[in-house]
């Protein structure tokens, strides 16, 4: 699906797009437009490509967040060509899955490009962007670009209540039988999570720093969008404290179970030299009865 915003006459106009011809026809009578490409057809793809000047497997490859995405870290309007944004939304069922979701700018084109899964980002700021409109409000595209941005990182903050729910389940079973090693297994890979989680986290950060110091190209902040970013960045900070503070319980959790399978296994070798010595004891006093009835 390829759904096309733009403000005509201080009206929101939303249309479906099927062509080439009618992205065209629409940017030429507004100052910009959004493009919101959601699980794209091959004829879409096609539409995209073209709007891009890039190959559809491009397309396919920022689609399913297989081309890194970069950015020139300069001043120069012209440079590059367009500024593409690459952050993924997060979510946490039993493990950290990441949908990509793609912003770019090019000429008059603020382009999303995303699966279902990021619908509600989508959703909640084109509501936004609606109010905005309603209440008289102007913005260029890099409010949108800024919106998108904090709703991802306001988004994936879900998964870090999902995470946390987890940890709780973990150390539950950690105190209850520590020596299972089914329990390091499940530590393990919610740490491997929480590394991946880390790492965005901080990818986020420097994105929102860079579009506040005004280098990422075609992104200007205005007063409001400043307050957006600003947000988002605290919203980040308290992230990266969850992470280091849900690391920090699961190495708890890991010294318990060390403690628990040392202790275990001082019990066992107690218990091993216990009836070793029994069966000593047993021994000798057989060899004592043997000695006894041979003289």
């Amino acid at each position: 699906m390829i759904r096309a915003y733009a403000v005509i006459e201080n009206e929101l106009n939303v249309a479906d797009v099927v062509s080439q011809n009618e992205l065209n026809d629409l940017s030429s009578r507004v100052e910009w437009v959004w493009v919101d490409c959601c699980d794209l057809d091959d004829a879409e793809t096609m539409i995209m490509s073209k709007l891009l000047g890039v190959e559809t497997t491009t397309v396919d490859g920022i689609e399913d967040g297989k081309v890194r995405p970069r950015y020139e870290k300069c001043l120069d309007e012209s440079c590059p060509v367009y500024t593409w944004i690459s952050t993924p939304l997060v979510e946490y069922v039993a493990e950290l899955k990441m949908h990509p979701l793609s912003i770019i700018l090019k000429d008059k084109f603020l382009i999303t490009l995303h699966n279902g899964q990021s619908s509600r980002v989508i959703e909640s700021t084109f509501q936004t962007f609606k109010e905005s409109l309603a209440e008289g409000k102007k913005f260029k595209s890099g409010f949108i670009a800024a919106k998108l941005l904090h709703e991802i990182v306001d988004e994936n903050s879900r998964a870090m209540v999902a995470i946390r729910d987890q940890l709780d389940k973990i150390e539950e079973e950690a105190m209850e039988k520590p020596w299972e090693k089914t329990i390091t297994q499940s530590i393990f890979k919610l740490k491997r999570g929480l590394s991946s989680l880390h790492r965005l986290l901080l990818v986020e950060e420097e994105l929102l720093s860079d579009m506040e110091e005004g280098i990422i190209p075609r992104i200007k902040l205005a007063s409001e969008v400043k307050i957006i970013v600003d947000d988002a960045m605290d919203d980040i900070k308290r992230e990266l404290e969850f992470v280091d503070s849900y690391n920090r319980s699961l190495d708890s959790a890991l010294r318990l179970q060390e403690s628990a399978r040392a202790l275990r296994m001082i019990h066992r070798t107690e218990r091993a030299v216990a009836l070793l010595t029994a069966i000593l004891i047993i021994l000798t006093v057989v060899l004592i009865l043997l000695e006894i009835q041979i003289f």
